[in-house]
Parts: structure tokens; C-alpha cells; sequence
């Protein structure tokens, strides 16, 4: 029975992840639709949450595996990060960082995020 509830769990906390995990890495600019140009190496900086409770509903923070395990907490809140590279899952471009994967359009229209830092040209 513990492995059994232990299998659920996996395939619980894993199962959203593992589609995207899968996708392959794009390290090409991307265009937001208010024609923001966003690189790799590029800075954004996590503002508020838009959940009730402080949390963000478009970002979320990554294991080691690059796999999306839960949304950020509010204790995440103006923390730099820079740009890792990019993947694209029916026509949603998402945003990987170090510690975080980032819904763009979602985080861009709900205020979670803004850029700080473009690297030069």
C-alpha cells in the first residue's frame, strides 16, 4: 500500500511536468505580443504573485531535472534571474531560468514579472 501511495504522489507531483521537460530547448529571441524582444542571457525580475495568497499562478519553480514541481511562493517576490533558454508548448512560450519556469504572456499580463536587464547588442 506505501508503494502504492507512493506511485500516486510521483505521478501527482511529476504528471503536469513531464510533457513540458520533454519539449526541446530554444535559445533563439522571443517576441512578446506587446513586441518586447526577450534573449537568453536577458534579466527579468519576479514582482508579486497574482494568487490571493501572494503566490504566482504563472511561475513556477524547477528541480534539478528542469521540471516545473510547484507554483513560486510569495517569499520569491523581487528576485533577479537570468534567462537560460526558452521551449514552446502549444503555441505557450515559457521562460527558464535557473530556479524557475515562467508562463511569459501569463506573467507579462498579470504583472508578475518585468525585464531588467537586456544583454547588449
Amino acid at each position: 500500500m506505501l508503494i502504492g501511495l507512493f506511485g500516486f504522489f510521483a505521478t501527482s507531483v511529476f504528471g503536469q511536468s513531464k510533457n513540458i521537460s520533454l519539449v526541446k530547448k530554444s535559445i533563439f529571441p522571443i517576441i512578446t505580443s506587446n513586441n518586447d524582444t526577450i534573449k537568453v542571457g536577458d534579466e527579468i525580475m519576479l514582482l508579486e504573485g497574482s494568487n490571493g495568497d501572494g503566490s504566482f499562478k504563472y511561475i513556477q519553480a524547477l528541480n534539478s531535472f528542469n521540471e516545473p514541481i510547484q507554483p513560486a511562493s510569495s517569499a520569491m517576490a523581487f528576485k533577479k534571474q537570468e534567462i537560460k533558454f526558452f521551449k514552446e508548448q502549444d503555441g505557450t512560450t515559457y521562460i527558464f531560468t535557473k530556479y524557475f519556469v515562467i508562463n511569459v504572456e501569463g506573467a507579462l499580463r498579470k504583472e508578475e514579472i518585468k525585464l531588467t536587464k537586456n544583454t547588449p547588442k
